[in-house]
């Protein structure tokens, strides 16, 4: 697995798997993709994909519905769960593998908590991937591919971007105490921007009365960074607050870790300068798919789009990010998943 790669051949990578996707995507409906694959007669593969994200959050339920689009089009039964408390997953992971599920799919947010569980995963030959979170404890554990971003390189990227805008000092908001992915953002984005407060925030609190309050006991802070909508809405308007009763120098640059419709109005908007995007609708369909490709190998040799997805991914996983959404791409972009929407839907069976 590797973890070494510049950022232009990280942008190449996230083009080709976004391209990648479309593709599966315009193929048709799930009988035709397995009937091109030459997968209508294999038996359905069994795939777990247990994860951290909180219910509801709509990052996850990107991820997830990439799992389901996958699941459907290469007939695989997939069992999904999104749990925030590590025990939670751990009694999870062990039922699943207990149970024979073929492969397991999992993020390492809290790798400590975790990596026994899938070290013993590993070591009776359940196949595992970990995704979104993870991708140092994973290759250090052996697992069998990651799919992600390199959250060191995404970190530095945003300071490197922050600090060429102008900003000084960084408050960093995180929303889950434990994960590691977040405090590896925060940390390397704030090694490249030279000041780094890191505010943890519960995100069914006050959210954006703590980070008001944080901005207004260190004037000296000028950019916010956070991780995903529900934070970024509430730093908005904590901004906005602030903008609003004390007078500044320096105007206050806002970054955000997340992509979707929202965050490209804000960012049109002038709210929000830049946002992070790790693909989590390609999060959630590589591994299933990979994991039927994988298995049935010998038979898809000579499939354009599965050789490349093989190659890709065969030992090293792939890097899905970080791409960066701004004023100068967001129209681009926002054109761009639109087309891919309404493929999506004219691929869904008809209901009349």
């Amino acid at each position: 697995m590797s973890g070494r790669m510049s950022l232009d051949g990280l942008g190449r990578v996230w083009l080709l798997l976004v391209l990648a996707a479309a593709a599966l995507i315009a193929a048709g409906c799930a009988e035709a993709a397995r009937e091109r694959l030459g997968l209508g007669d294999a038996a359905p593969i069994s795939v777990a994909m247990i994860v951290h994200g909180a219910e509801g959050d709509p990052f996850w339920e990107d991820v997830r519905e990439g799992a389901e689009d996958a699941a459907r089009t290469f007939d695989v039964n997939l069992f999904w769960r999104s749990l925030t408390a590590s025990e939670e997953r751990v009694r999870l992971i062990d039922e699943v593998v207990q149970q024979g599920f073929d492969v397991v799919v999992v993020t390492l947010s809290e790798p400590e908590a975790l990596s026994e569980v899938v070290s013993d995963a590993l070591l009776i030959g359940v196949t595992v991937y970990v995704i979104n979170a993870g991708d140092v404890a994973g290759a250090e554990l052996g697992v069998d591919s990651y799919f992600g971003q390199v959250e060191t390189v995404a970190g530095l990227a945003a300071g490197d971007r922050l600090k060429e805008a102008g900003g000084a000092h960084l408050l960093c908001v995180k929303h889950e105490l434990l994960n590691v992915a977040l405090d590896t953002r925060c940390s390397r984005a704030g090694q490249r921007i030279g000041q780094l407060t890191e505010l943890y925030v519960d995100p069914e609190g006050a959210v954006g009365a703590q980070i008001e309050q944080a901005m207004r006991e260190d004037p000296s802070i000028d950019v916010v960074l956070t991780m995903n909508t529900w934070l970024m809405n509430a730093a908005s308007s904590a901004i906005d607050r602030i903008r609003s009763t004390e007078t500044r120098t320096r105007p206050i640059l806002h970054a955000v870790f997340e992509l979707n419709d929202e965050v490209l109005d804000a960012i049109e908007d002038g709210e929000v300068l830049f946002a992070v995007d790790q693909q989590p609708y390609l999060q959630g369909y590589l591994p299933v798919a990979y994991s039927r490709l994988t298995q049935y190998s010998q038979r898809t040799q000579g499939d354009e789009l599965a050789d490349a997805l093989l190659q890709w991914i065969a030992g090293r996983g792939v890097l899905l990010g970080p791409g960066f959404v701004d004023q100068g791409n967001v129209e681009r972009v926002r054109n761009a998943t639109q087309r891919i929407g309404t493929l999506s839907s004219d691929d869904e069976p008809s209901t009349e």
